[in-house]
């Protein structure tokens, strides 16, 4: 599990350090450096399983983020073109930090390290483990088909950073995994299958809803078909996903994450209320505390007060320790650094204290509206 995370003239940053938790929570205004958070994260893992790391470099544009050039990266009022990424591991005793630096001011997309860690040292971080999970704002929207991939899904249990193989696992694991007793839906605690359990959070979402993923004969390709239940227990003709709305296949790779999710690996998403409505986002954050409660390290960007509420009853409920979660929001002055700060939360689910601009907008609104 990742302890900390430093950064040092990287992008939005001149020099910050943050620390994880079982559930961390990333959140403020656009282009305050949130994303910044994910992006130095998916970096590392590209870079990891492109091979450059090995070499001591660092590969900027790939699956997981796609970030320019080593002059894109490097923070605007630099003191130094040196960027810095560092790591701390929970289970480092000794609190080392496994260190990547390199030169910032260069047009390449390939940086070569000055400093980086021992290939050892660095495959202990859980970042770089199988079962790991990077799921992209921009996730997978209705489709017709969507493909194969025996190396992501087989071998590494990856989603794809868009979702895209969600539907290829589902066909290969949908039947196969079992799930945490602690992350089955309450309506349906004897189903223990992974389809089974997705189908049964998906019920938040859209009533009466079933997905079921199908090979197409002769191809590397499968295809989702949606139902919803008729009278009785018969479920009614096949539709395509195109025609049943964003919001479902958006929020279906976060589901199947969240379920098939293994103790120790990393699961990082990126707005996973996308297109859901208010019931469904809170029900989001609902299952990523869930998921953080089995084991599974849970980082989240959010612009939701549902998703957060939705953290915020589970934990009321003592289904996740509040010394578990870290909830950290980001600001940033014109022409200065990004900087954050980070409220605690009690055991009944409350905050310290709410940070000007922290998910509260809506009390702004409701004070003007009964001026």
């Amino acid at each position: 599990m990742l302890k900390s995370l430093r950064l040092k003239n990287f992008k939005a940053f001149d020099e910050i350090e943050i620390e994880f938790s079982s559930l961390t929570l990333l959140s403020g205004l656009n282009g305050s450096g949130k994303s910044t958070i994910l992006q130095a994260l998916g970096l590392l893992r590209q870079s990891y399983d492109a091979r450059f790391l090995r070499e001591g470099q660092l590969g900027l544009n790939a699956e997981l983020v796609e970030l320019g050039t080593g002059r894109d990266l490097l923070y605007q009022n630099f003191d130094t073109q040196e960027i810095l990424i560092a790591l701390r591991d929970i289970k480092d005793d000794e609190g080392e930090e496994c260190i990547w630096s390199a030169s910032g001011g260069k047009d390449d997309d390939v940086l070569q390290c000055v400093n980086s860690p021992v290939l050892e040292k660095m495959e202990l971080l859980g970042l770089f483990s199988n079962g790991f999970q990077f799921l992209r704002a921009d996730r997978i929207t209705p489709s017709v088909t969507f493909p194969k991939s025996q190396n992501a899904v087989r071998q590494q249990r990856f989603l794809g950073a868009r979702g895209e193989f969600t539907a290829h696992f589902l066909f290969e694991f949908g039947e196969v995994l079992t799930t945490n007793s602690v992350v089955r839906h309450i309506e349906e605690t004897e189903a223990t299958s992974l389809l089974a359990q997705v189908n049964a959070w998906m019920q938040e979402f859209s009533p009466g809803v079933r997905v079921e993923p199908q090979p197409v004969p002769m191809t590397d390709l499968v295809r989702l078909v949606f139902s919803y239940k008729g009278e009785g227990a018969a479920y009614g003709e096949p539709l395509r996903p195109t025609n049943v709305g964003f919001g479902l296949t958006h929020a279906l790779p976060v589901i199947t994450a969240c379920l098939a999710a293994q103790p120790g690996t990393l699961l990082i998403v990126e707005n996973p209320e996308a297109q859901l409505h208010p019931r469904g986002q809170s029900t989001i954050g609902r299952l990523l505390a869930l998921t953080a409660a089995t084991g599974v390290q849970v980082i989240v960007e959010t612009h939701s007060d549902h998703v957060l509420n939705g953290i915020r009853l589970a934990v009321k409920e003592g289904l996740l320790p509040p010394a578990d979660t870290r909830l950290h929001f980001f600001s940033r002055a014109p022409g200065q650094a990004s900087s954050y700060e980070s409220p605690m939360m009690g055991d009944d689910g409350r905050l310290s204290y709410w940070p000007p601009n922290f998910f509260d907008q809506w009390e702004r609104n409701l004070d003007q509206l009964l001026e």
